[in-house]
């Protein structure tokens, strides 16, 4: 059985060092690239079809081994600025992403992604996530799958911990929200000494 640090890591296939030189230029490894691609699957990946989710084998085996799947709610982005006053770095915020010729738009990605509350506001990422969960469930029909068990499908199992899973997601989150608005309720209340 493999360890949750190896699916954690293994969300993505690891490019190679050894391609045809030609082919390098279209994957770029760069510490702001793997930002953008990181976020993307953490913040933005697709994980609406339980069938898809089995044909893609990070996502499979994250999903059958630990019940839990890269994308998922909670997932923010937060830039710290550099330490000023700084006699060494310049401290004016720069963000440095390569890109090959054909697929430009790295840098603008990395800055719409920033941009986004979704990504860098927990209260409206659960709210994005919790109106996804909501989808996904509402357009779950239970009593078709009460039919498919009987005529039998190869997804029935699959379907049925992917479906617990969003369930338990939508719990966790609507927790989540109820927390944060006890939170800002205590903070509207006025302290008395």
């Amino acid at each position: 059985m493999r360890d949750y640090q190896s699916v954690v890591t293994d969300i993505s296939s690891p490019l190679s060092v050894r391609a045809v030189k030609f082919r390098q230029i279209f994957n770029l490894a760069g510490s702001a690239n793997e930002f953008v691609n990181l976020t993307e699957i953490r913040t933005d990946g697709d994980f609406e079809d339980c069938r898809r989710i089995q044909q893609e084998g990070h996502q499979r085996d994250a999903l059958h081994e630990f019940h839990w799947l890269p994308t998922r709610h909670g997932a923010l982005l937060k830039t710290l600025p550099v330490h000023e006053p700084n006699d060494l770095y310049d401290a004016t915020f720069r963000l440095f992403t390569l890109q090959s010729p054909f697929r430009m738009g790295r840098t603008q990605r990395a800055v719409d992604l920033l941009s986004d509350g979704r990504f860098v506001r927990l209260d409206a990422n659960l709210r994005y996530f919790h109106e996804k969960y909501d989808a996904i469930l509402a357009g779950h029909d239970e009593r078709r799958d009460m039919l498919a068990s009987v005529r039998g499908t190869p997804y029935r199992r699959v379907e049925r911990l992917y479906y617990e899973y969003i369930k338990t997601q939508r719990a966790e989150v609507e927790g989540m929200l109820n927390r944060l608005a006890a939170l800002e309720d205590q903070a509207d209340i006025p302290k008395s000494n």
